[in-house]
């Protein structure tokens, strides 16, 4: 983890995989909408470990400089209409040994993020900036109080108000809501009727919430949708969804919804980031029906970030072993010519699907429709 490049594989890596936050959520498609053209900065020092869209096209950068000694954390903003990205003050702190980046980047709407300095145990320090990075106020992850609703702009996250006796994780672990106007954070009044581990699993539209967990009756996986931010919650159960795996990934294309549930495959040793089952809903998430499950050496056996739901119908999955493309509503992927190993993460933004390479090269690409997708280049500079 001394070496910048591997560093930044492994930051982008835990970044967008997790499925810890839900403002990551795309705005509903339109017949026609492009990707804004976002400029390239290959001269920004370090690498881009992390990228976040507001959905006026504005947006942040979370940069990583590594030496034996430690890193260095830097912050790029891309201002509304900007032609380039601008280096801004960072407040975090530079990281010493083999701590890497432990940063996390959150985008709260135009100007606004918020950077949590991703320490253990929580609460940890954090900071909010209003103004596109010129300034920032420290804070921290300790919620005060409670919420009754998820502010449009703001994140549902999952929480940790008190960590379990062995200090490895967390005994009481309740969703909580982020303020875009303070970037403070908040107890959601009303949780979710699920069991175990409550995670975020996406959004689709401006009030629409999913978390995943399993039926409090069943103990099965199932998720809980809201359509009113947070303030009252239904459960969907995931018909087939069986064994252990982490939170489902909901992504939405018009009306239809896909939930793609994660996971380490019984039977497949050779893959770190298993994909156990598809799911899709044409009623809102109130019913899914399974279309794929796993089976021994059938592709894609593995998915890195969200799947990608095109407005031309198909659905993209980026995996270990090349880019996989199905157009009978996931039920059969062929891969896509010229593609294999390594695909790159997807993950979602305010400003649609934003995917980067799997090697911290800083290429990253940005698709308004699931089908086209714009490049451009950051960071990686001296």
């Amino acid at each position: 983890m001394v070496v910048a490049a591997v560093l930044s594989v492994l930051a982008f890596t835990a970044a967008c995989s997790n499925p810890g936050t839900s403002s990551g959520g795309r705005v509903p498609l339109e017949p026609g909408v492009r990707s804004p053209v976002i400029p390239s900065a290959p001269d920004l020092p370090g690498d881009a470990v992390d990228v976040r869209f507001a959905r006026d096209g504005s947006g942040f950068a979370l940069l990583g400089e590594c030496r034996k000694t430690g890193c260095r954390q830097r912050v790029a903003v891309l201002d509304k209409g900007g032609d380039a990205w601008r280096l801004r003050q960072s407040p975090l702190p530079d990281t010493t040994g083999n701590d890497g980046i432990a940063a996390e980047l959150m985008v709260l709407g135009p100007g606004r993020a918020l950077l949590t300095e991703g320490r253990w145990p929580p609460p940890e320090r954090t900071w909010f900036t209003s103004d596109g990075g010129r300034s920032w106020r420290q804070g921290s992850s300790r919620p005060p109080g409670t919420t009754a609703v998820v502010p449009e702009g703001g994140a549902l996250v999952e929480g940790c108000l008190r960590v379990d006796r062995e200090g490895n994780g967390c005994e009481r672990s309740p969703l909580l809501a982020v303020l875009p106007a303070t970037g403070q954070f908040r107890t959601l009044a009303t949780q979710p009727p699920l069991k175990g581990v409550i995670s975020p699993a996406g959004e689709s539209a401006a009030n629409w919430l999913f978390v995943f967990g399993r039926d409090p009756r069943s103990g099965q996986p199932a998720l809980a949708v809201s359509e009113d931010r947070g303030r009252s919650w239904r459960t969907s159960r995931l018909p087939g969804a069986q064994g252990e795996g982490g939170a489902a990934r909901v992504v939405a294309a018009g009306k239809v919804l896909y939930a793609a549930r994660p996971g380490p495959l019984p039977d497949e040793t050779d893959v770190k980031n298993g994909l156990l089952s598809l799911h899709r809903s044409t009623d809102g998430g109130h019913t899914w029906e399974q279309v794929f499950v796993h089976r021994k050496g059938v592709e894609p056996r593995s998915i890195l970030g969200v799947p990608v739901a095109g407005a031309d119908g198909s659905l993209t999955i980026h995996s270990e072993d090349g880019v996989w493309r199905s157009t009978d509503g996931g039920r059969s992927f062929a891969r896509r010519a010229g593609s294999g190993g390594m695909s790159g993460w997807v993950t979602t933004t305010a400003l649609f699907y934003l995917w980067g390479d799997s090697f911290g090269a800083g290429n990253w690409r940005l698709s308004a429709d699931g089908v086209r997708w714009a490049s451009f280049d950051l960071g990686g500079g001296t």
